[in-house]
């Protein structure tokens, strides 16, 4: 088999899919503050019961006494709108770019409005054999799950007003990721950070389970970014996960690669929020997102320190059987 570059991961992926199937891109803006943190998810779900298109909220800010609020907004089908080149995707009067953000929701609880502007993406490396996140893994037709990064960093101007309460975002940060496929992994554990103090950097971890030709195992990505720097610790490219214990609030990882040591510790979720997620193309399971964690890196090379510093404040989710 000759492979052969992938499309742009920001564009629709699923225009021959029309069941079992879904599609989400997460934003995540914090402002200058770091006192607000909004989370906004556009997705479509394809499936026999229930197909449509939603925006999921997810705020840090306190509303009506509670600091961690979400929120789902349900469109039909036909309000999913997308153009490739340049990107544009529509979800009702709602407008997702590569540039910026546009939103105008309203249900009983909540009329969201403003926009938000990027600078430049701040893109993982990409070639043949690794055209995204997932490596070579991303080439096989029948994952459950695809998984990749649009930017692990970008500076943001602009507004958002939630119940005509306005919440700036001017000199804050912001990050993109999506998902497509079937389902969301049973079970996995994911972290994201691109706030380390006065050091440019950024870090996002990822490890699921994953179904593979009727067996299955545990698939993990790490990309750590720094001072222009990018450094990826993945299955698909040799890295091992040398220690993982989870307790209650608690994470703790060692991942080697080579050379290289990757220490990640006590990533605390203080609180967090329900989100739905797809099983089998429908909306039809709740998981758990904080985003007010912390979590201390550390990178090694030959023992030597090449990075350390504390990421505050840190998204996690942990979708784990005890």
């Amino acid at each position: 088999m000759v492979l052969k570059y992938k499309k742009n991961p920001l564009i629709f992926q699923g225009k021959k899919k029309d069941k079992k199937y879904f599609e989400g891109w997460y934003f995540k803006h914090v402002s200058c503050d770091l006192k607000n943190i909004i989370g906004i998810i556009p997705g479509i779900s394809k499936n026999d019961a229930d197909s449509h298109a939603f925006i999921q909220i997810i705020i840090s800010k306190e509303f009506d006494g509670k600091m961690l609020n979400t929120q789902y907004y349900k469109f039909p089908t036909n309000d999913f709108k997308y153009i490739d080149e340049p990107f544009c995707l529509t979800i009702g009067n709602n407008i997702f770019t590569d540039e910026s953000i546009e939103l105008n929701l309203k249900n009983d609880e909540y009329l969201i409005t403003g926009s938000i502007k990027f600078s430049e993406f701040t893109k993982i490396n990409r070639n043949i054999l690794s055209p995204d996140a997932m490596g070579y893994f991303s080439y096989l037709p029948f994952m459950e799950c695809y998984h990749d990064i649009i930017s692990m960093d970008h500076n943001l101007k602009g507004v958002i007003s939630v119940n005509s309460e306005v919440i700036n975002f001017n000199e804050g940060k912001g990050y993109i990721e999506k998902d497509w496929g079937t389902s969301f992994p049973k079970e996995y554990i994911w972290l994201q950070s691109n706030h380390f103090g006065d050091t440019d950097a950024s870090i996002m971890f990822s490890l699921a389970h994953i179904p593979f030709l009727g067996a299955s195992f545990q698939g993990f990505i790490c990309n750590l970014s720094f001072n222009g720097h990018e450094y990826r610790f993945a299955t698909y490219n040799s890295s091992k996960i040398e220690k993982i214990n989870y307790s209650g609030c608690l994470l703790e990882l060692v991942i080697v690669k080579g050379e290289y040591e990757l220490l990640v510790n006590s990533v605390i979720c203080r609180d967090s929020g329900s989100l739905k997620a797809p099983i089998n193309g429908a909306m039809d399971t709740i998981i758990k997102e904080g985003l007010t964690g912390s979590a201390d890196i550390r990178l090694l090379k030959n023992s030597k320190i090449l990075f350390e510093r504390r990421g505050n404040p840190c998204a996690v989710e942990v979708m784990m059987q005890d």
